[in-house]
């Protein structure tokens, strides 16, 4: 028999909630056998099924504060390119060896000792987000079928690597982290899913010699990295992209105050922390141009939280040059 706290942790954890009464708490503590049983009860439940699903939905967002354009440097030379991906792997290499799963979904939830209890919920929220990838491409007339090679650009720890893998022929899982790494090719090994292939991203330069592929998928990672970083991925990733290929990824354009000047930043100490960047969407607009690519779809998202000094958003492009 479970205890009072036990269904009261359970509430709070996985249905973000209060119990409804001491009868409701008496109920379960008496009835369900294990602490185990009571979290796959909640999890099965319809109101869990739509609190994940609301969570992850576009939501309403409030008006934006019209601020001033940021002061960003977009450029770095290679030397300097390669320290400023050497700091985020070091970021990341930290976060991988200590709090894996938190590190990408950063709720309490996942922080390691609670993770047992959790985990069921954290890999469900992957196939919900790619619920929404699924409404995108049908959005835009984009027939997935089509699309047999993907990348996963961060794949973390194969939250969403596995429900890829359920929709594509192959899927290359990329990461800056070997130790989160470790943990996705644990996962995907357990779900005997033979088409994923994960890859380790050891230098800047690495994603230019990737075999052309049909899609790239990318959800709370580009974000991670200084914004010269971010121009030189989306560069190589995008030239790889096979014509008529797709790239879905969610990217924060703008939040009021940011700026980046590549020296001052490399003067600055971090191995243990993670980092937010913001990429202006001037730059983002000439970058797909050049890329030969066209947007299919383009909106706002709620993936760094709802403010109304930043703006994060989601972006649908397909190849149309060689």
């Amino acid at each position: 028999m479970i205890s009072r706290d036990d269904v009261i942790w359970a509430y709070r954890m996985l249905l973000g909630r209060e119990p409804e009464s001491e009868a409701v708490l008496a109920h379960y503590a008496t009835e369900v056998p294990s602490l185990q049983a009571l979290r796959e009860l909640f999890i099965n439940s319809p109101e869990f099924q739509t609190s994940a699903a609301m969570a992850l939905a576009p939501r309403p967002l409030r008006p934006v504060f019209i601020g001033p354009a940021m002061q960003v440097e977009l450029l770095a030379p290679p030397d300097k390119l390669a320290l400023l991906f050497a700091k985020v792997s070091a970021q990341w290499h930290h976060l991988g060896e200590t709090e894996p799963h938190w590190s990408v979904l950063t709720n309490e939830s996942y922080f390691q000792q609670n993770f047992h209890m959790n985990r069921e919920a954290f890999y469900a929220s992957g196939e919900t987000e790619l619920k929404l990838f699924d409404a995108t491409l049908a959005r835009a007339g984009i027939d997935a079928n089509t699309l047999a090679r993907c990348v996963e650009l961060g794949c973390g720890v194969g939250r969403a690597t596995g429900p890829l893998a359920r929709r594509f022929a192959q899927v290359v899982a990329l990461d800056i982290s070997a130790a989160h790494l470790q943990v996705a090719q644990d996962h995907v090994q357990a779900e005997a899913l033979a088409n994923v292939v994960c890859q380790h991203v050891a230098a800047v330069d690495e994603l230019a010699g990737l075999p052309l592929y049909d899609l790239m998928y990318s959800r709370i990672v580009l974000q991670h990295n200084p914004p010269p970083v971010i121009a030189r991925l989306l560069q190589d990733l995008l030239a790889r992209l096979r014509p008529g290929g797709v790239a879905y990824f969610q990217l924060p354009t703008y939040k009021a105050g940011y700026r980046f000047t590549l020296d001052a930043y490399l003067q600055q100490q971090n191995e243990t922390h993670m980092e937010m960047h913001y990429f202006p969407q001037p730059a983002l607009f000439a970058l797909l141009q050049q890329s030969g690519c066209k947007v299919l779809e383009f909106r706002e998202d709620d993936a760094i939280g709802l403010s109304v000094t930043a703006v994060s958003n989601t972006v649908l492009v397909q190849k149309v040059a060689g």
